[in-house]
């Protein structure tokens, strides 16, 4: 019987590790450069891959704003990016 309940306490610590490797990030910062549709940088040099189906919320180059995004390897998925008032 503890043989079964180790397995499952193992079994379930495997399961739960892989979600919080896909949470998502947030970073507030400056818009260095904006390509409509394909990618931001930020002023910190943090460059986030947008997503295909971006709706852009008025992005420009000097403005501050926050990204929700997730690391796929060496990229940086942007998932949401808000302006900051």
């Amino acid at each position: 019987m503890r043989a079964i309940f180790a397995s499952a306490v193992i079994a379930s610590s495997i399961a739960l590790s892989g979600a919080a490797f896909a949470a998502s990030q947030t970073v507030t910062g400056t818009v260095k450069t904006y390509q409509s549709g394909q990618s931001l940088t930020l002023a910190n040099g943090d460059m986030f891959v947008l997503p295909k189906h971006f709706k852009d919320p008025g992005i420009k180059t000097g403005e501050k704003v926050k990204v929700a995004y997730q690391k796929t390897g060496k990229k940086l998925q942007a998932e949401m990016v808000t302006i900051v008032r």
